[in-house]
């Protein structure tokens, strides 16, 4: 049998690890929670890549809105960022007008005509709320800073990095601000370490800057006066290409929790993955997930304006007892995903990584049958119940062979999860999860004449 070793090298061992945050769930039946609208030109071409924040018992979206002006090209629009409400954090509420814009103001040279971006969001002790989006001149692109006491009227305080080593950082593309922060609630509220306050952000790697204020942002540089990275890409893994802020980061009895976006090569698809540091220390790296814990698995999430498929995740907030995790589908749609902290629903159960043996129990049925050594990456939960995703490979000589990808699905009736096939023979899987294995049978229809049994076991670091 394969050496555990080697599984956690080709495959990333687990999937879900205790100081990360879920699974999430994408409940099908609301996603995508925010499309664009054609009959109002400011939000007509796409509307994506939000902020969340709860205010009075509701929560609140920032969502970039793309018009339909410029090339038709990604970043060819001008953005502006709108506002939506909800009392259930799945069904929202939008605001006629956006809510933060290019205007005739102080910052036109720099948001003009591609406009604000990207916004990321967290609140003051005092309840003001910062925000961190990107300036868009269609030049250089500005990682900005505003506030507001409503979420509707802004002051726009400028370029982040404007006052910061003689204004170098003014001539260099930012973007992408994760404020740190602590829970308290369903409230995220900067929070200072070590006297400073402190700030992921960047794009191929993650930096990181701190400040006095939250308007004026410090790089930490290194000897040569070079901005430190302290996430970088991997080759061979789901984030290869790049590594991009998320939302907020998050003070959790862990360390500091940051999520962020990966892209990956050479498929460009963007999905997102988990980095744990040092409470004491913001800038030391102490574990980060292998693979990733979002990606683009449904149709919202691979058409639009990016087709390679994109869950670009910029919103996370604790409301009624679960965590809501809004993202960007294909730089299109508004995507929800939902983790309950307190349940272990049939979908939790489930998704991961397994790694054990598939018998052949009666080759009458299927001469071709053969004993296997075998990995199964289950994910893609669409909500509570499923249906989730498959992906089933054998090992063969210490090499990867994929032989498909299967659509669960739930019965409740049986607590179990079934597949039909009709491949060399016309045929029901059947798996049962027991906590930390799964039994799997494979049947022939409609005798349901057992011909294989797999037992496999979840992969764990």
């Amino acid at each position: 049998m394969l050496s555990l070793a080697l599984v956690f090298a080709v495959y990333g061992g687990q999937s879900q690890q205790p100081w990360m945050l879920g699974p999430f769930t994408k409940p099908a039946q609301v996603n995508p929670v925010i499309t664009p609208n054609p009959a109002v030109a400011w939000e007509a071409y796409a509307t994506f890549n939000p902020a969340a924040v709860v205010k009075d018992g509701k929560m609140f979206l920032l969502y970039r809105a793309e018009d339909a002006t410029g090339r038709q090209k990604i970043g060819g629009h001008t953005s502006r960022l709108g506002l939506a409400g909800s009392t259930d954090g799945l069904h929202f509420t939008r605001r006629a007008t956006p809510v933060l814009y290019p205007d005739s103001d102080a910052q036109r040279q720099n948001e003009w005509p591609g406009g604000v971006e990207d916004p990321r969001i967290v609140e003051t002790d005092d309840g003001t709320y910062v925000l961190t989006y990107t300036q868009w001149n269609r030049d250089v692109p500005r990682l900005a800073v505003a506030t507001s006491r409503d979420l509707i009227s802004w002051t726009k305080h400028g370029p982040a990095f404007a006052r910061a080593a003689g204004g170098k950082y003014l001539r260099t593309e930012s973007k992408s601000g994760a404020i740190l922060s602590r829970i308290d609630g369903n409230r995220i509220i900067a929070t200072r370490v070590n006297g400073k306050y402190w700030m992921y952000f960047g794009v191929p790697e993650l930096r990181i800057a701190t400040s006095d204020n939250l308007r004026d942002w410090t790089p930490l540089e290194d000897t040569n006066g070079h901005a430190i990275a302290v996430l970088s890409p991997r080759p061979e893994y789901f984030d290869s290409w790049l590594v991009e802020a998320g939302p907020p980061a998050l003070i959790t009895p862990h360390g500091i929790l940051v999520l962020y976006n990966a892209g990956s090569l050479p498929s460009r698809t963007y999905s997102a993955g988990q980095a744990l540091f040092d409470a004491r220390d913001p800038t030391k790296l102490i574990a980060r997930s292998d693979s990733a814990f979002l990606k683009p698995t449904e149709s919202y999430e691979r058409t639009g304006q990016y087709t390679a498929g994109t869950t670009f995740v910029e919103g996370l907030v604790p409301f009624h007892g679960r965590w809501y995790l809004y993202y960007g589908t294909a730089d299109s749609r508004v995507g929800v995903a939902v983790w309950d902290p307190q349940a272990q629903t049939p979908a939790a159960a489930i998704v991961g990584t397994w790694h054990g043996t598939s018998i052949c129990v009666d080759k009458q049925v299927d001469r071709a049958c053969k004993d296997e050594e075998v990995i199964y990456e289950i994910d893609s939960a669409a909500g509570p119940r499923g249906p989730v995703r498959m992906s089933a490979d054998k090992i063969v000589n210490g090499a990867r062979d994929n032989m498909g990808v299967f659509r669960l699905t739930y019965d409740s009736s049986a607590d179990l999860w079934y597949a039909d096939l009709n491949m060399r023979i016309r045929a029901r899987w059947t798996f049962v999860p027991h906590g930390n294995s799964i039994v799997g049978d494979l049947s022939e229809l409609p005798a349901h004449r057992l011909v294989r049994r797999v037992e496999v076991w979840r992969v764990v670091q």
